[in-house]
């Protein structure tokens, strides 16, 4: 991965390529205000047509580095938005696990509000609120047995034994 401190190779070809082409404005700009009424004028000015055509040159090869730059730059992008759907969809995943698992602690609280509701009315034979309590009581350690197994148990380290 790319230090954030260090400049992109995108960043130094756009660098590279607009400081020639400075360079080239300015020599074109050089050899348009001469005179070309002396000797000595007509040598600077073929001397500045020179060194444009030597900047054109490295101006074409900035723009090749710089095509270049943005071809990795565009794969890199591409690659980590692909990456990046691949773990959304990880997180989609994961949300609906957790919202199985959420389900079903509710489910719990209904469990244990229908056995507190037959105790009280006292529509419920002993025998059956026994094991109605039995099926709420297991379904705690079920859950953590599921929570640790799809690591949804923030670290914890009993071992499951209810499975």
């Amino acid at each position: 991965m790319d230090r954030p401190d260090k400049p992109s190779d995108l960043s130094v070809a756009a660098f590279a390529l607009d400081r020639e082409l400075r360079r080239f404005a300015d020599l074109a700009d050089q050899a348009g205000r001469l005179k070309l009424n002396t000797e000595k004028n007509l040598e600077r000015a073929t001397r500045r047509l020179t060194r444009a055509a030597e900047s054109q040159d490295r101006i074409n090869a900035h723009v090749q580095q710089l095509l270049a730059a943005v071809s990795v730059t565009r794969r890199k992008q591409e690659s980590d938005a692909a990456a990046l759907m691949k773990r959304a969809e990880e997180i989609a995943g994961r949300r609906k696990e957790f919202a199985g698992m959420l389900q079903r602690m509710a489910g719990l609280g209904r469990m244990a509000k229908d056995v507190q509701e037959a105790l009280k009315a006292g529509s419920a034979a002993v025998d059956e609120v026994q094991s109605r309590m039995q099926r709420i009581a297991d379904v705690p350690a079920d859950l953590a047995c599921v929570a640790q197994e799809k690591e949804m148990d923030e670290g914890t380290t009993r071992p499951c034994t209810s499975r």
